[in-house]
Formats: structure tokens, C-alpha cells, sequence
């Protein structure tokens, strides 16, 4: 069964912040800085009134969420995309992503953050166009690596 994306409603951010819980732990022990993994579930339902927020869905299930923002005109930021452990590595992240761009078929600018030691992260991510453009030290431990991508938009 394919990946589904669907607007996230207040009742399920819980559920959602404890799947970001599961996801980010490893990158907060790591670089001791993971704002992912720290977030409430009272902070996290304020999302909701910033941010475009939609669960993962795959077998009717909810497996991870992503969260946009819109930057400006057409240029959209990819946040926080979160799977639970037990999912990763089947292909959802790159199905999600997949189907947040035909959703935002305005956009021209994609943009986004990974810690520039998440080299599968990184890797996937200029796999499929992102170019980095930009680099954030947030910590000793925590380099933040900047990436763009630019979608060209066909005319016939």
C-alpha cells in the first residue's frame, strides 16, 4: 500500500510529537540540541497555527508527520519530516516528499536543514535536487548544513 499524506488535526499531535520523540532520539543524543525530540505536546499543537502540518500515513496507520512553511512567495520550507523507527528505510520519507511538492505545485524554492554528519540524510536529499547552499553552527556538537532546491516549471 503507498504512502498517504492528510492535514493533521489538534487530536493527533500527540501522537505525532511522541513518533518525533521516537525518530529524533538518537540525533539528540548525539548533538545534544534537537528541538524535534524537546518539543511538548502543548508546544507542539501551537505548529498547527504557523506551520502546514500533515501526518504519514501507510496501512491506515500514522508512521510520521512533515511540517512546511511557507517562506515567501512559491519558496516553501521542508521542516521537521519525522518516521517512526520502525518504518525508516522503506522508502516513506522520499514518498512524502514526493507528495508535498504536487500539493505545493507553486513552489519554485524548497528549502531545508540536516546536521551536516547525517550524511544518509544528506545524501538523500541531493539525490533527489536539493543543493547545499549554506552552513549554521548551532553548538560544539551541531553544524547545520542549509539546502535548496529550485523547481523549474513546465509550459507547453
Amino acid at each position: 500500500m503507498k504512502v498517504k499524506l492528510e492535514v493533521a488535526s489538534i487530536n493527533e499531535m500527540a501522537e505525532i510529537n511522541m513518533i518525533q520523540k521516537l525518530a529524533f532520539k538518537a540525533s539528540y543524543d548525539k548533538y545534544k540540541f534537537c528541538p524535534a525530540f524537546e518539543m511538548t505536546d502543548d508546544q507542539i499543537v501551537t505548529y498547527l497555527e504557523k506551520a502546514f502540518v500533515y501526518k504519514i500515513i501507510k496501512n491506515e496507520k500514522i508512521v510520521g508527520s512533515i511540517f512546511i512553511y511557507k517562506i515567501g512567495d512559491n519558496h516553501y520550507e521542508l521542516d521537521t519530516i519525522s518516521i517512526h523507527p520502525k518504518y525508516q528505510d522503506a522508502g516513506i520519507g522520499g514518498e512524502a516528499i514526493a507528495l508535498i511538492e504536487k500539493i505545493y505545485s507553486d513552489a519554485l524554492v524548497w528549502s531545508l536543514s540536516t546536521p551536516e554528519t547525517d550524511y544518509r540524510n544528506r545524501h538523500f536529499y541531493e539525490k533527489i535536487g536539493y543543493i547545499q547552499f549554506d552552513a549554521e553552527v548551532i553548538n560544539e556538537h551541531l553544524t547545520l548544513i542549509r539546502y535548496r532546491k529550485e523547481v523549474r516549471l513546465i509550459t507547453t
